[in-house]
């Protein structure tokens, strides 16, 4: 029988006299109150981060591959040194899709731009998923012998791009390899035209940089011949992305870097973690100032209880065993509060996600206009085991003065 257990028990769920006893209740509800706001405000918030993260993650996926192969050294790579047929072999990859990037010139019409010319294969309608990003004309990029190009929203509205006016075609202009003309700038490049045949919208940094032509049309405009910047790879359904990697990178050895969709987009998602961290700490600081309110309710308790502690300690009762009479209390209060926090968090968490209640406000050009979130069992692990700390923690010193009141 854990006997300093059933007393705090007691303790906790007797609070009905009169008395002075009233502002231990008063002082106890406030605590209460706090651990099970603080509880709630926790979970709310790596809810919401958790919907920003998957919403980005989402948007990403209809453009990133599960899985990019790159040289280790350089900007482009020979294909033929990749065995493309042993790695479309390895367990779980599903499409491999050839890609080129390299930085233009973009004029239309009167005005011009600074954009990454990303050139594809015929595997990269697979391997991204663009078709559902198409905002404006349709997604094609060739039809016959004919080139057309995909332009991302930004770089469509600062040109002023309109993928039905077939007087117009995008022209792009990138440098000429090892031709540098100083008195006649415009011999330093290469320029082609290409028709646009309609506008992608996945997100801002994305839709701002990128225009989507035909591989061979980029390698022919860059004098490029079986040359890429990468291999995308979408893996199958199901499949682990890290278990893939893993063998890719042990296929290709070390002239090649092989990243998952996260390490490509590493800087953003470090970003991201590091932002529900701080926000966490943040909280949980406001957290702790509120549960404080514990220290002083168990501490009036202690006194008004200096009597009980002396009858207990002519029964057999040590200061060790009184001490945690009044740990057990601040746990109970703070289990209890955390308790009912959690389960206010976790009915606000799902009626945001159902209805959209909370607006994001002045941000109508963004892909929702609520707040995502998104729950996670593990945050809800992570804020009871917090909360709980928290409790036991404010309670070390009243347990701390019930040793040294008791006579045993």
């Amino acid at each position: 029988m854990n006997l300093p257990f059933i007393i705090a028990r007691r303790y906790f769920f007797s609070r009905k006299s009169g008395g002075s006893f009233n502002l231990i209740t008063i002082i106890s509800g406030i605590s209460l109150l706090g651990y099970t706001v603080g509880a709630a405000a926790l979970l709310i918030v790596l809810s919401v981060f958790n919907g920003f993260e998957s919403l980005f993650i989402g948007m990403y996926n209809k453009f990133d591959a599960d899985i990019k192969i790159t040289a280790a050294k350089g900007k482009v790579f020979d294909v033929k040194k990749i065995d493309i047929p042993s790695i479309q072999k390895v367990d779980g990859v599903w499409k491999i899709s050839e890609v080129l990037e390299e930085n233009a010139l973009l004029k239309y019409g009167e005005r011009q731009n600074i954009a990454t010319i990303k050139g594809v294969d015929e595997n990269f309608e697979a391997v991204a998923d663009l078709d559902s990003s198409i905002v404006a004309g349709v997604p094609l990029l060739q039809s016959g012998d004919t080139n057309f190009c995909l332009v991302g929203q930004g770089i469509a509205y600062q040109l002023s791009i309109d993928p039905n006016d077939v007087f117009y075609r995008l022209n792009i202009f990138v440098p000429k390899r090892g031709v540098t003309d100083v008195l006649q700038p415009e011999n330093s490049f290469t320029k082609a035209a290409i028709s646009t045949a309609g506008i992608f919208s996945v997100q801002e940094e994305v839709d701002n940089k990128y225009v989507i032509v035909p591989l061979r049309f980029l390698q022919n405009l860059l004098n490029r011949n079986n040359e890429i910047s990468s291999l995308d790879i979408r893996i199958k359904e199901g499949a682990k992305m890290d278990d893939v990697k893993d063998q890719i990178s042990k296929q290709l050895g070390e002239n090649f870097k092989v990243q998952n969709r996260f390490e490509q987009r590493d800087a953003f998602f470090k970003i991201m973690k590091s932002e529900k961290a701080v926000s966490f700490l943040i909280l949980l600081f406001i957290v702790f100032i509120a549960a404080s309110n514990t220290i002083g309710s168990l501490y009036i308790l202690v006194m008004e209880k200096k009597r009980d502690l002396q009858i207990l300690s002519s029964i057999g009762l040590t200061r060790n065993q009184a001490a945690s009479i009044f740990k057990y209390e601040g746990i109970f209060i703070a289990f209890t509060g955390c308790v009912i926090g959690l389960l206010l968090g976790m009915i606000i968490c799902i009626v945001q996600e159902k209805f959209g209640i909370v607006k994001i406000g002045g941000v109508e050009s963004f892909t929702v206009d609520h707040y995502p979130v998104k729950l996670k069992l593990s945050d809800v692990f992570v804020v009871f085991a917090t909360v709980l700390f928290l409790g036991w923690l404010t309670s070390l010193y009243p347990a701390k003065k019930a040793k040294q009141l008791f006579l045993g």
